[in-house]
């Protein structure tokens, strides 16, 4: 009996040895590769939430850190700057940044480059200073959604354009888009170009104003979907058409209950979700990467029940085989 409970005692301080062994290696396991900074235009939205989403689960996915930062505004570039020079005190392996001034980042990418951190753009392209870059090609898709509404219209009428801030590149490229295509439609009109509505709702004051000034319009291209649902709102009883980028909960609703004619799928956690991936792959490699262009599609009445975002999906069918 005594030998018994001997052999039992050595029994469980083997096990505590091997126990604290275990939580040691698990421990060790825990510790992410690398610690990846990033910096959003702002936390005010579905889309940039869902941007936030993507990155965490690539990050754990990958056993890596993040660190995410967020100003109030999209357009509080002092509050974005301070953000980024924060992060960049910080070890960090890389930094990711959604830029609100595609035009005036120059002085924070030398810091980094000082301090040995590579910077990466994502949803936003920087023109200023040539960075790697992880995004749609936002061009195109303006000019996708300007044949979106053309066809609607039969290639005659009159349309405006509500946009986020032109600093911004993506707006202005979205834009750009837009205007191409519609250079293939003489019998359209771009009446207006109206910017500066970056992550905002359109007030029921500007709309009203927008159409007392120009009533005979026949659609509206917004490059955002927060701006759309302002602009949906005021226009629900008009028959004005709607076109717009973005492709979340509320966005993708407003398509099948005909808010919405079309959507360009920019899917926020898609964004964020390879942005994580593409830093910790060029970290590995230990390279410097070019862009990284995602796919996109319009969406419309016709194939708004086959969409999903594609990193999303594969994560909940994971999910559910492990459970």
């Amino acid at each position: 009996m005594k030998k018994w409970q001997i052999g039992k005692l050595g029994l469980v301080l083997l096990a505590g040895i091997l126990m604290a062994g275990c939580e040691k290696t698990k421990e060790e396991a825990k510790a992410p590769k690398y610690t990846i900074g990033v910096v959003t235009k702002s936390k005010s939205s579905e889309y940039w939430m869902s941007v936030c989403s993507g990155m965490e689960d690539a990050a754990e996915k990958e056993n890596a850190e993040v660190v995410i930062l967020s100003p109030d505004s999209e357009t509080d570039q002092k509050t974005q700057k301070k953000m980024i020079k924060d992060l960049l005190k910080m070890p960090i392996d890389a930094l990711a940044v959604s830029t609100v001034n595609s035009y005036d980042n120059a002085d924070y990418i030398e810091l980094a480059k000082n301090r040995g951190i590579e910077v990466y753009a994502y949803d936003t392209p920087v023109s200023d200073v040539v960075l790697p870059y992880v995004g749609i090609d936002d061009e195109k898709v303006g000019y996708e959604l300007g044949q979106a509404m053309a066809k609607k219209l039969n290639g005659t009428g009159k349309v405006a354009v509500i946009a986020g801030s032109t600093t911004q590149a993506c707006h202005e490229k979205r834009i750009l888009g837009f205007k191409r295509c519609m250079e293939e439609y003489p019998d359209i009109q771009i009446e207006v170009v109206k910017t500066g509505y970056s992550n905002l709702l359109v007030s029921e004051k500007d709309m009203k104003e927008l159409l007392e000034e120009y009533p005979d319009l026949d659609g509206i291209m917004t490059t955002s979907a927060v701006t759309a649902l302002g602009v949906a709102e005021a226009t629900k009883e008009s028959g004005i058409l709607v076109v717009t980028v973005d492709a979340q909960e509320d966005s993708i609703e407003g398509v099948k209950d005909g808010k919405f004619l079309a959507v360009g799928a920019q899917s926020g956690y898609d964004i964020g979700y390879e942005t994580i991936e593409y830093m910790i792959e060029s970290l590995e490699k230990n390279e410097i990467p070019g862009e990284k262009i995602l796919d996109t599609k319009i969406l419309t009445i016709d194939n708004i029940d086959e969409y999903s975002p594609k990193k999303k999906t594969q994560n909940i069918k994971k999910s559910q085989s492990e459970s």
